[in-house]
């Protein structure tokens, strides 16, 4: 079925941008609110509000393979401090109490190990994605993130990358997050 209303305000968009009214990008935005009533527009935003935290802290989860593209520090650091912190944490505490008295895993505490074995893995993909792309927001290649595979020094020397600011502005890889 279709909307006779939108069809001519699309119309009348396309006329905007022939005119020189309007850039191209403007009426592609225009057209996707138009077309999905603000939907398309929010998903390509795509970030929470500054004060959800928790939204923050699942972002990579909604963006699991999503290797393009650019990741701020609150993004990356949020993820890493919170879930992976909360999940290791938490398993390692339950895993100690299954221990007997010899200091042996009990069989639960032995399935405590194998879901945390099993949520880390779980979780390599998203973590490896966010760090790509914290890379991609200094304008870096996210090839970088094979530092981490030199031992003894390579994780040490991604985390002082992951602290550093990304570029103002845009760059090859994407828009700056933060002038939104």
């Amino acid at each position: 079925m279709v909307d006779t209303e939108a069809l001519q305000n699309l119309e009348k968009l396309n006329q905007l941008m022939k005119d020189g009214v309007i850039s191209e990008a403007e009426f592609e935005r225009s057209k996707e609110r138009l077309l999905f009533g603000g939907a398309a527009a929010k998903a390509s935003e795509g970030d929470p509000a500054a004060d959800d935290h928790v939204g923050w802290m699942l972002l990579p989860l909604k963006r699991y393979a999503q290797f393009t593209g650019r990741a701020s520090r609150r993004e990356f650091w949020m993820f890493q401090l919170v879930p992976l912190g909360a999940i290791v944490g938490s398993a390692v505490v339950v895993a100690a109490a299954g221990e007997d008295e010899y200091v042996d895993l009990t069989g639960f505490g032995s399935m405590m190990l194998a879901l945390l074995v099993l949520a880390l893995v779980g979780l390599v993909v998203p973590q490896l994605a966010v760090q790509v792309r914290r890379f991609h927001d200094q304008n870096r290649s996210g090839w970088f993130a094979a530092l981490n595979l030199i031992p003894y020094v390579g994780p040490f020397l991604v985390f002082v990358m992951m602290l550093l600011e990304g570029t103002s502005g845009d760059n090859r890889f994407g828009s700056d997050r933060r002038a939104r």
